[in-house]
C-alpha cells in the first residue's frame, strides 16, 4: 500500500499567543507543553510505518528553527520554504502540487504544526481512517469536539454519516462570538481543525476551480 505524504504547515507568525509566541520565534517552535514544540510533536507522532518522509512548509525566515527542531530529535524532511507569508490555502496548493508528481493519487495528510497533541496515536488512527475515505475521492477534515464556546476558532457542522467516523461537512462557520459559540456547540458543531486529508489529483482540481489564481502560483513553486 502506498504510504501516505504527511505536509506539516510552520510559517505562522503565532500572534496570538503573544508574548510567549513572537515573530522571531512563533508558538509551534515553542514546549507549550512538554519538553518538544508543537512542530516536533507534529513531526514525531505522523513518524508512524504508515506515512513517508514528511513535507515541512515554513517561512524562509524559519528555516534555522525548522532545521535544528528537526536535527534536535533525530528527524528528517524535505522542506519547502515560502518567500513571504501566505495563508494555508497556498501551502495546501504547493502540498497538492508536490504529492501529484509522485502520483496524482497520492493521499496527502496536511497539518498545522501548532496544535496540542495529547492523544498521538489517536490522531494516527484517525488518519488512517481519514486517509481511506480521502482514496474514495472526499476531501476530509478533522473536527475537534469543543470542551467550551470558544471564540478563537471556526465551527463546522456535521451532517449525515457516511461511514464510521467520517460524516459529510454541511457548513463552514467563521468565529463566532461567545453567545453563537454556545449555540453551536449545543448544536453539535466541531471546531474545525485546519487539519485536510485528500488526494492530490481532487484538491488540484478544486483549487482551480475555485482558486485559480493560487493553483497557477502553486505550478510555478
Amino acid at each position: 500500500m502506498t504510504k501516505i505524504l504527511p505536509v506539516i504547515m510552520c510559517g505562522g507568525a503565532g500572534t496570538r499567543v503573544w508574548p510567549e509566541s513572537r515573530e522571531t520565534l512563533p508558538k509551534q517552535f515553542i514546549p507549550l507543553v512538554g519538553e518538544r514544540s508543537t512542530f516536533q510533536t507534529a513531526i514525531a507522532t505522523l513518524a508512524d510505518e504508515a506515512f513517508d518522509r514528511p513535507v515541512v512548509i515554513s517561512n524562509a525566515d524559519y528555516r534555522f528553527l525548522v532545521t535544528d527542531q528537526l536535527a534536535a530529535i533525530g528527524a528528517a524532511a524535505d522542506i519547502v520554504l515560502e518567500p513571504m507569508r501566505r495563508d494555508s490555502a497556498a501551502a495546501v496548493a504547493v502540498a497538492a502540487g508536490i504529492a501529484a508528481r509522485r502520483s496524482p493519487q497520492q493521499i496527502v495528510v496536511v497539518l498545522a504544526a501548532d496544535h496540542v497533541v495529547r492523544d498521538p496515536q489517536g490522531l494516527v488512527a484517525l488518519c488512517k481512517k481519514a486517509a481511506a475515505a480521502a482514496a474514495d475521492g472526499l476531501i476530509v477534515t478533522l473536527g475537534v469536539k469543543p470542551d467550551n464556546p470558544a471564540t478563537g476558532y471556526g465551527y463546522i457542522r456535521p451532517g449525515e454519516r457516511i461511514a464510521g467516523d467520517v460524516a459529510e461537512l454541511e457548513a463552514f462557520v467563521e468565529k463566532p462570538d461567545r453567545e453563537t459559540a454556545q449555540r453551536y456547540m449545543d448544536a453539535g458543531y466541531l471546531w474545525n481543525s485546519g487539519n485536510f486529508i485528500f488526494r492530490a489529483d481532487v484538491m488540484q482540481e478544486e483549487i482551480a476551480h475555485f482558486e485559480p489564481a493560487i493553483s497557477e502560483a502553486a505550478e510555478k513553486a
